[in-house]
């Protein structure tokens, strides 16, 4: 009779066991189906969608499964994306990073939270954020959402106008889209644009046509006219086919009026008579862009009024030509006056914003130099106190501990201030300089040295905090500074700047303002008493060091012993190798020098950065 009870209670316990993971397996499955029914209807009823995933998460959190809950929490916070719901989809997204995760589900919840910076047009973070994410998901098998984080970042780029790095990353999703057609055209239509704005026509011509193709399979008609309208200017412009061209907007204007996107025919029109303006058939032209006129506002409106121009002095009808002309040159003035006044409004606006900024910021590190003095005394003091005869034994590693702490808090402030105090008298000069040339109504200079300066200045308040900055932005921000030193110097020497092809601009990297500091001594120095002056910027590779090599034809500094102290005093020598030494210490596989070769011909300095 005991054993029989032993038995049956064993049975029991067996039969419990059973149930309760028969229990867990249908959650699970319960949890996987109401998650693919929200994911079903995220694109046609968020409110259906949402449902489903909340019984998810809620099922998710009854069995204690990390890996479902943060499945659930990725899903829900996609569907409050859709319904703009930023400040709880972050929330349930944070939550997911607080825990160890597999990569896949990292590198999605990392997706989604760009995504939201990309909706709250933050798009520097946003950009971020996804290139964090891409990087994960590249360690996974998971293609179908890396080609959206790919093409994500391909997009800011292209918004931002940053064409090499959106064609670099719309062209590594393309082969990734080979799943989803409709996902595979929109990555076309978009890499056709940049290859037309960066003129690259034969990647142009190679990839519409497929894109065409996969609109008219699909009937994306509102793609199909963003086709034919990328095709009737190039067939114009470059194709040199004007019946193709007017084909192609022929096709756009009847898809746009089909659509009653009304508001972007006058487009079209134009694209159709500016082709038959170059075919010579002036009266249709005129037809079309007198369509065209209507509504249009801005740059649209001066070249529909240039080719207006065109088409009557093709017609003889000089009168009318000279009308179009002045309308043309009105609205070019307009626009141009427009946008210098406000941004010299904006940039005298930002440079006294930014000169307080730098007093505040001076006055801040020289009170943070004087309190670590302060307190490292103290501690010596407690120190000697306390350990005695201790001290003595061990004061030689704790003094050289302290100093090299010292040296290495002194240097990262010192450079602070160095990077601070970029030469206001220099920026405000050129500012003058430029303003100057807007009273005197010289456009094209004024237009010129104010994208300089726009330029060098949102590299120093973009890169300033940053230690290291690509050539490309370094070479930007040195070609910026050498045109306005032109302008204030009135263009007394030349400069050329040449980056090696071994070099990769976007990629290769080298300390933030560290080539700055040389070539203003050169100028300010070098070349101080000659007219004939030139300075050679050359960034150029080495198995894996970068070179930067500037030259100067000047005086030198061996000349006279005061040259030398003004070099020392203008370059900061001191404060640019120890930032060098900082670092080669604190940033690893990094190794950087600087040689410095002058005499009575010039100055030769080297700049070489190693990054295994």
């Amino acid at each position: 009779m005991k054993v029989s009870f032993i038995v049956i209670i064993y049975a029991l316990v067996l039969s419990l066991h059973g149930i309760h993971a028969q229990s867990e397996v249908e959650k699970t499955q319960k949890i996987e189906q109401h998650l693919l029914k929200s994911k079903a209807l995220l694109q046609k009823d968020l409110d259906s969608s949402l449902f489903y995933v909340e019984k998810a998460l809620k099922l998710s959190k009854l069995i204690a499964n990390d890996t479902l809950l943060a499945k659930s929490r990725l899903q829900k916070s996609s569907v409050l994306i859709f319904k703009k719901g930023f400040s709880e989809a972050d929330s349930l997204l944070q939550n997911n990073l607080k825990n160890e995760l597999p990569k896949h589900i990292e590198g999605q919840t990392l997706h989604n939270l760009g995504t939201i910076q990309y909706y709250k047009q933050d798009f520097k973070r946003a950009l971020d954020i996804y290139l964090k994410a891409a990087k994960i998901l590249e360690q996974t098998n998971n293609s179908k959402q890396l080609v959206n984080t790919y093409t994500n970042i391909g997009s800011i780029n292209a918004a931002l106008k940053n064409f090499k790095n959106a064609q670099t990353y719309l062209e590594r999703a393309l082969p990734l889209s080979e799943f989803n057609e409709i996902l595979r055209l929109q990555i076309l239509v978009n890499l056709c644009n940049i290859y037309k704005e960066q003129k690259l026509f034969k990647k142009f011509t190679d990839n519409i046509f497929e894109a065409e193709a996969l609109a008219k399979k699909y009937k994306a008609k509102n793609i199909l006219s963003v086709i034919y309208n990328n095709l009737a200017p190039y067939y114009t412009e470059e194709g040199a086919d004007y019946n193709k061209a007017l084909d192609y907007g022929k096709k756009a204007i009847i898809l746009k009026k089909e659509l009653n996107q009304t508001s972007t025919l006058n487009v079209s029109y134009n694209n159709v008579g500016h082709s038959y303006l170059k075919k010579g058939e002036y009266r249709k032209a005129i037809q079309y862009l007198d369509s065209a006129v209507p509504g249009t506002q801005g740059v649209l409106k001066s070249y529909i009024y240039n080719n207006l121009k065109e088409s009557y002095s093709g017609l003889k009808d000089y009168k009318t030509a000279i009308l179009y002309a002045d309308l043309k040159d009105q609205i070019k003035d307009s626009i141009t006056n427009a946008e210098q006044k406000e941004k010299v409004a904006e940039l005298t606006e930002r440079f006294e914003s930014e000169k307080k900024q730098q007093q505040i910021d001076i006055l801040d590190t020289k009170n943070e130099l004087q309190a670590l003095t302060i307190k490292q005394q103290n501690y010596i003091l407690i120190v000697l106190i306390i350990f005695g005869v201790l001290v003595l034994i061990l004061g030689y590693f704790g003094f050289k501990s302290y100093k090299t702490r010292q040296q290495l808090d002194t240097v990262l402030l010192q450079q602070k201030l160095r990077k601070t105090q970029l030469n206001p008298h220099f920026l405000f000069n050129a500012l003058q300089s430029i303003q100057n040339f807007i009273y005197q109504n010289d456009k094209e200079k004024s237009g010129s040295y104010l994208a300089s300066y726009s330029k060098l200045i949102r590299l120093i308040l973009e890169k300033s905090d940053d230690n290291f900055t690509s050539v490309e932005d370094d070479k930007t921000a040195l070609e910026s500074y050498l045109n306005l030193q032109q302008l204030n110097y009135n263009s007394k020497f030349d400069y050329t700047i040449d980056v090696d092809s071994t070099v990769e601009e976007d990629f290769d990297m080298l300390p933030t303002l560290i080539t700055q500091p040389f070539v203003e001594n050169a100028i300010l120095h070098g070349l101080k008493d000659s007219d004939t002056g030139n300075i050679v910027v050359k960034y150029y590779k080495n198995n894996n060091t970068l070179y930067v090599s500037i030259v100067d034809n000047g005086k030198g500094f061996e000349t006279k012993k005061e040259n030398a102290k003004r070099l020392h005093k203008s370059m900061s020598m001191g404060i640019i190798r120890e930032q060098l030494k900082n670092l080669n210490k604190t940033s690893k596989h990094f190794d950087g020098h600087i040689s410095i070769d002058s005499s009575n011909e010039g100055t030769k300095v080297i700049l070489s950065f190693t990054a295994a």
